[in-house]
């Protein structure tokens, strides 16, 4: 068990695929190569490569055969989300979520992931106490549907819930495989400190996102890892420790504005390699 560093592909290199006018199958693909040559150059093995059920949505019966055959030849680990969890007073509203979850984890199963993530979709006239009731009984029935698949999931930190909230979900939901996506740079978004959340959410930790970022012009804007204000040094080996007992996918993430993102990505996947080796977490890297 340990540390397999990957790559959350559509973020990555969001700007260069707006700006070529990529959708659909092309988009998808552009960054999926991209993802194959960073594992070949820097001798990940496997790769992991972080994408949705939504990314794929343009793909046919046999476009998905395909893509887990170029999966499989290219020494990649598969990461897939299955997407938004509709958080909500309307009972139609949260049934109708649930039947779209159960076919997503089904296209999730498809790919033999073993984790999937998530966001909650909550709804502004639901009460902070009301939005996690409704989370904690939509991802109990959730959870109880990925665990016949024998899938675990794990909701990421970004924009509304903070530690204390995610960790009382998972309690509250009381499954072992529902826990949490830590993302190491959005815990400032909402206003934490990311070691010490990093830190509290660590029991229930089953996916990273390792990103970095600066604060300018209001904005949180990505950088490459350890150019920002992130410390790795101290965050890394707390996550680590979640992949002691199964693997853990270090997805890292780029996300800029602004930056060179193929230079960020570079420099963060020869932080992440050079981290990894330093520190006993090579297993999953060829000389």
């Amino acid at each position: 068990m340990g540390v397999i560093i990957g790559s959350l592909a559509g973020q990555n290199w969001h700007r260069q695929v707006r700006q070529r006018g990529l959708t659909g199958r092309d988009a998808f693909y552009y960054v999926f190569d991209k993802t194959v040559a960073i594992g070949k150059q820097f001798g990940f093995s496997p790769m992991g490569i972080d994408f949705g059920v939504g990314s794929i949505a343009w793909a046919t019966e046999r476009d998905l055969d395909e893509l887990r055959g170029k999966i499989k030849e290219n020494d990649l680990y598969p990461m897939v989300g299955f997407g938004g969890v509709a958080v909500n007073n309307d009972a139609e509203v949260r049934k109708a979520s649930l039947e779209q979850v159960r076919k997503s984890l089904q296209v999730v199963k498809s790919f033999g992931a073993r984790t999937s993530n998530f966001g909650c979709q909550r709804n502004g006239r639901v009460t902070p106490s009301g939005q996690i009731k409704y989370a904690v009984a939509q991802l109990t029935e959730i959870g109880k549907m990925a665990a016949d698949l024998g899938i675990r999931i794990c909701q990421e930190n970004f924009d509304w819930w903070d530690s204390y909230e995610l960790v009382q979900i998972c309690q509250e939901v009381g499954m072992e495989n529902v826990g949490i996506q830590s993302d190491t740079g959005n815990w400032l978004i909402v206003r934490e400190d990311p070691v010490e959340a990093t830190r509290r959410c660590l029991p229930y930790t089953m996916h990273a996102h390792v990103r970095d970022y600066v604060l300018e012009a209001d904005t949180y804007n990505g950088v490459a890892v350890a150019a920002g204000l992130i410390d790795f040094e101290k965050i890394l080996p707390l996550l680590a420790e979640a992949g002691q007992k199964e693997d853990i996918v270090f997805s890292m993430e780029v996300d800029t504005d602004d930056r060179d993102e193929d230079q960020c990505a570079h420099d963060s996947y020869q932080y992440l390699k050079d981290w990894c080796l330093k520190n006993g977490h090579g297993e999953h890297i060829r000389a």
